[in-house]
């Protein structure tokens, strides 16, 4: 039996990474796009080697394991009428749909249901995948763009969810600290690359070193007088450190 064919219902963001992602990892398999974003579609079919189906159905019939790649408020329309087989393997991508939610669409009913959070960085084979029940087929799958990180529970998929939202916030803290090197006189290249290899840097290091909690290390550095102890104090008093946590908070309990 060849590697399963994959399906795309919706071709938006999501999908277009996802896509590129497979594609950027190695794999070749036939992937079908749903014809709903047509200019969408056209040109993700042309960038990476994918075929735009005539209609969903034709997505789904032509496919072993399909993708809801859809915004949660689009579902219902999407599946109205649609026609899936017994057993066959459904992925969702979107945040805050449990499996019991999907389960009540009588489309989805005999299926087997999977769900996933690509982030945005696995178009270039980086990121965690968190994945929700276990299931050997999307692992391999997604194992080609990231690191899939099967969770033990729905509840902790939910909050993976949060870990997600990280992955965007951390752009505009690295933005932030790239605007306040530049205000104090740096070039746009040196405060990019600054502050890209001092985060960086601090991940490679403990990452070489498993056996010490981040916080060790951190503490090992942050000695009574030290810069870096007065700077980490400032960012506690201002509440900095449990902003973040506060956020991961909020969007970790769906509604």
């Amino acid at each position: 039996m060849g590697t399963p064919a994959l399906g795309m219902l919706g071709v938006g963001h999501l999908a277009t990474y996802t896509v590129k992602g497979l594609r950027n990892g190695g794999d070749t398999r036939r992937i079908i796009l749903s014809p709903r974003n047509a200019q969408a579609s056209s040109l993700l079919a042309e960038q990476c080697q994918c075929e735009v189906a005539g209609s969903n159905q034709a997505v789904v019939d032509g496919s072993e394991i399909i993708v809801l790649a859809v915004r949660p408020e689009s579902l219902a329309q999407l599946l109205e009428g649609l026609i899936f087989r017994p057993g066959q393997r459904v992925i969702s991508v979107m945040a805050g749909v449990s499996l019991q939610q999907l389960r009540q669409y009588p489309a989805l009913q005999a299926v087997t249901l999977v769900r996933a959070l690509p982030p945005a960085s696995v178009e270039v084979g980086a990121g965690p995948v968190p994945l929700f029940p276990a299931d050997e087929t999307v692992v391999t799958l997604f194992g080609a763009m990231g690191k899939v990180i099967v969770l033990e529970s729905e509840a902790l998929f939910d909050v993976a969810l949060a870990h997600g939202c990280l992955h965007g916030w951390s752009y505009f803290l690295v933005q932030q600290l790239i605007d306040w090197s530049r205000e104090q006189g740096m070039s746009k290249e040196a405060a990019r690359q600054m502050v890209v290899h001092s985060i960086g840097s601090a991940l490679a290091l403990a990452e070489s070193r498993p056996e010490l909690d981040y916080g060790d290390i951190g503490n090992a550095i942050a000695t009574p007088g030290t810069f870096t102890l007065k700077g980490i104090e400032q960012i506690r008093a201002a509440n900095g450190l449990q902003a973040w946590c506060d956020a991961m908070e909020t969007v970790s309990k769906p509604e």
